[in-house]
């Protein structure tokens, strides 16, 4: 049987790689790549959310409900392979699947979002204490323009501390929800639409978000249409994009382009320091180059 496999690129970090003068997000800077390698292990693996905690990666699919999983960095290839396994709470509706699309990380716990139910899953590190820690962002996001097609819903979280979660809306169009958690737990939404992009995207390509990133200051947005990573900045009057870094050069190489490259195949983004991860899913997808 044909194994096909995902790709985690490793790029240079967006601090080297940026110079005093800022990058407009049509003019971003080229991240270096410094390792893609195949993903093997998991059946059916399709990653959609990706962190890193004390070095070590982490990554959810959106396949698999049950599972938090370990990233293993080898020489020529990684190992993608479960780590946590749970089974999640009543999440208040019925659901096929929890369609898990972004992963990260604090004192402690993974926090997960669903895309099937608009919620985040709290699973501490021992994979013990489950909860859902915010109610659902559904209505609110459609009240604002948001999840107005199917598979175009909640795409990635990022914790911004003070009980306040960010969350992603794919597109058609992409948002953001703001979601900020009282000691009592309820919890005030505000949902912001953010349809328009100055980064060059090429149609039937849209602007879209696929995963989010928050460093302790800065946020930072994958937008897998684009081939890239941009600092935004977001308040009640709208969405800014800040610098940009492009990994297209990587995701179009030859050696690295899908059979089908109509869309991004972008899913998974974290940092450290000095390193950009970005993982892939080619929806089952051979290499143009070698269909085997």
């Amino acid at each position: 049987m044909r194994r096909l496999t995902l790709t985690l690129a490793v790029l240079g970090g967006l601090c080297a790689a940026a110079p005093a003068a800022a990058q407009t997000p049509d003019q971003p800077l080229v991240l270096q790549l410094l390792a893609a390698l195949p993903v093997e292990g998991l059946d059916n693996a399709q990653p959609s959310g990706l962190c890193l905690v004390d070095g070590q990666l982490y990554a959810v699919s959106d396949r698999h409900d049950h599972a938090i999983c370990r990233v293993d960095l080898r020489q020529d290839h990684a190992v993608l392979e479960p780590y946590i396994t749970f089974n999640a709470p009543w999440s208040g509706a019925w659901v096929r699947g929890l369609d898990f699309e972004g992963l990260a990380y604090r004192d402690g716990s993974f926090f997960i979002v669903s895309e099937a139910n608009s919620r985040v899953l709290r699973v501490h590190e021992t994979g013990s204490d489950l909860a859902w820690v915010i109610p659902s962002v559904e209505e609110i996001g459609v009240d604002a323009g948001l999840f107005g097609e199917k598979n175009a819903r909640l795409e990635g979280l990022a914790l911004l501390g003070g009980g306040r979660v960010v969350l992603a809306a794919e597109r058609a169009p992409r948002g953001l929800l703001d979601v900020v958690i009282d000691s009592e737990g309820g919890a005030q939404i505000t949902a912001l639409v953010c349809a328009n992009s100055g980064l060059d995207i090429e149609p039937p390509r849209e602007a879209d978000f696929s995963d989010l990133f928050f460093d302790g200051t800065d946020l930072f947005a994958l937008t897998r249409n684009a081939d890239a990573v941009v600092r935004i900045a977001f308040d009640g009057n709208g969405l800014e994009e800040l610098e940009a870094w492009s990994f297209a050069h990587v995701t179009n190489a030859p050696e690295f382009r899908y059979q089908d490259m109509t869309f991004g195949k972008a899913e998974g983004l974290t940092m450290d320091d000095e390193h950009v991860y970005v993982i892939l899913d080619n929806n089952g997808l051979a290499r143009a180059n070698d269909p085997t």
